[in-house]
């Protein structure tokens, strides 16, 4: 970690001042000398001094300085102060509990309490250290005596619950307790003054259950993250809460990414490790390689391969129209050979409006205005989305639908990249993939395009654009297969994403628009004859703002 010295000075002068204060804390409880509860409680207005003066010098920092890795150490040193204040003020906590009751004073006077203490003095004298080291190792020993801490505190509790079991000095035994837990606090807040640390180092605000995985997944590609010189970059968060991240080393040439690790929940990952597993065996290439997998618990971690390329997302808003229609046509001529090769021997109906039914409720947390009620104008009624989507469910179960094919699943603009170098496509995320209506995919594409929160009139105009482009192309393959309600699956798909998309906008007047959209092709296309659903076509209008 990086000592800046107009933050280092005011934190070593913090670290000394609780240091003072868990002295003076750990002779209390040894003698019961009152003096010494005193000395503790005068060092707090010296330790709220430096932490305060502290977060003004970050602030200062932060607002002048433009380099991600200085802001990053600057946050760091944030963590580390805000972890000691932690400390502080659960010191406070011990001496107010303990003096509240001279037995609990006599109680804590066992051999586990003072070792936990004696863990937070060692923690305490790690941390300049763990600054000044190159590597992270300190950090880490400093990480581990929470576990420590953890283990005495629990095994003095336990002692105490057999004692209270027995109706023994009940009352000094809760107060005992009570400080038995602030000493485990404390323990935690040794945890975050070390994560901060290894977060500095690393490039990235990172939890030691993180860098664990992190450190497990990267034996793959027989590299360290205590020895070797690495980073890693912040790549985005996916709707499911995981996160992406890019590793690095400062060897790389050109800042050129070693892998991607992604940490989340173990079913997530676990899924998609089965879908990128599976793509491979359906589709060489298109998928990224997987390096290594770990599990700890509920979570899981993955690395797997960098893929050089730009997702779609930014091809759209980078606004350069030659290299997105060569992008397009590239993922036009792979999902082609992709559905071909893939094709099942019976349909696998994609089922729009129960999927949309499904997420009604999410959508109506975001936006409660969007659950009216049914109303009726001049005799003309207006039925509620829910009455619209029974119709079209209705509808959907009567139109014939082609042989699935193995589709992405969540086939969003950002999960898909195109190397224009290579002129190859790439897909990322695969977790949802299964066989189904290719319609599935191209619905969901089409409105991840509309949804993006850009409204520059040249990117929504390109939107409008790749949107007419993605239906043109599904009705080219439609008409390759004889597929004869593509145009109506597709409305109907499209309303489904329209409708449920607006739980990931905030901004009302974008969410509305979709919403109308979504609802008016549902309406449109219950009203349609039987004559009438053989020539019907997807207005384009649709597709513009």
């Amino acid at each position: 970690m990086q000592p800046l010295t107009e933050l280092y000075d005011p934190l070593r002068f913090l670290i000394i001042e609780v240091q003072k204060q868990l002295d003076s804390v750990t002779l209390f409880l040894e003698t019961g000398d009152l003096r010494q509860a005193e000395n503790g409680q005068k060092r707090v207005d010296y330790i709220d001094n430096y932490h305060v003066n502290l977060l003004n010098r970050a602030a200062t920092y932060l607002g002048e300085q433009t380099d991600k890795d200085i802001r990053i150490t600057v946050q760091s040193y944030e963590h580390i102060n805000h972890g000691l204040k932690s400390l502080s003020r659960q010191l406070q906590a011990i001496i107010f509990q303990a003096k509240q009751s001279s037995t609990a004073l006599k109680l804590l006077r066992k051999k586990n309490v003072f070792r936990a203490l004696n863990d937070l003095q060692v923690g305490l004298e790690l941390i300049e250290p763990a600054i000044e080291s190159e590597g992270s190792m300190l950090a880490i020993d400093i990480c581990r005596l929470k576990v420590h801490i953890d283990k005495r505190c629990d095994q003095q509790l336990e002692k105490y619950k057999i004692r209270l079991k027995k109706g023994q000095q009940t009352e000094a035994l809760l107060h005992a307790s009570f400080i038995i837990r602030d000493i485990s606090d404390m323990g935690e807040a040794l945890l975050r003054i070390g994560e901060g640390i290894i977060s500095a180092n690393m490039g990235q605000m990172i939890q030691i259950d993180r860098y664990h995985s992190l450190e497990a997944t990267l034996t793959a590609l027989q590299l360290n993250p205590q020895e070797d010189d690495l980073t890693i970059r912040a790549m985005g968060e996916t709707k499911s809460g995981c996160t992406i991240s890019g590793v690095m080393t400062a060897e790389e040439s050109e800042g050129q990414m070693l892998a991607v690790f992604k940490e989340g929940d173990k079913a997530k990952l676990k899924e998609e490790k089965t879908g990128i597993e599976s793509w491979h065996e359906k589709f060489p290439g298109i998928a990224p390689q997987v390096y290594s997998y770990h599990k700890s618990g509920n979570k899981a971690a993955l690395l797997f391969e960098y893929l050089t390329g730009e997702t779609f997302d930014k091809l759209l808003l980078q606004k350069n129209r030659k290299t997105l229609k060569a992008a397009l046509n590239r993922l036009f001529e792979t999902l082609t050979q992709i559905w071909e090769e893939t094709r099942a021997d019976q349909p696998y109906p994609a089922n729009f409006m129960a999927q949309l039914r499904k997420r009604l409720k999410d959508v109506y947390e975001v936006h409660p205005e969007f659950q009216a009620p049914s109303v009726s104008i001049n005799g003309v009624k207006s039925p509620t989305l829910e009455a619209l989507v029974d119709d079209a469910e209705a509808l959907e179960s009567e139109l014939p639908c082609p042989l699935g094919v193995y589709i992405h699943g969540d086939f969003n603009l950002d999960n898909i990249i195109y190397d224009p170098v290579d002129n190859d496509i790439n897909f990322i995320d695969l977790h949802r993939s299964e066989y189904l209506d290719f319609v599935q995919d191209l619905s969901v594409l089409m409105v991840s395009a509309y949804r993006l929160s850009n409204f520059d009139p040249q990117v929504r105009k390109l939107i409008a654009q790749t949107m007419q482009a993605i239906y043109e192309f599904g009705q080219d393959y439609a008409e390759h297969i004889d597929d004869t309600s593509y145009h109506l699956r597709m409305a109907l798909g499209l309303s489904r994403s329209f409708l449920t998309s607006t739980r990931f906008v905030l901004d009302k007047q974008h969410a509305k628009a979709m919403h109308f959209r979504g609802r008016y092709l549902i309406e449109q296309v219950i009203r349609l004859t039987e004559a009438e659903r053989m020539t019907y076509r997807i207005q384009k209008e649709i597709f513009h703002d």
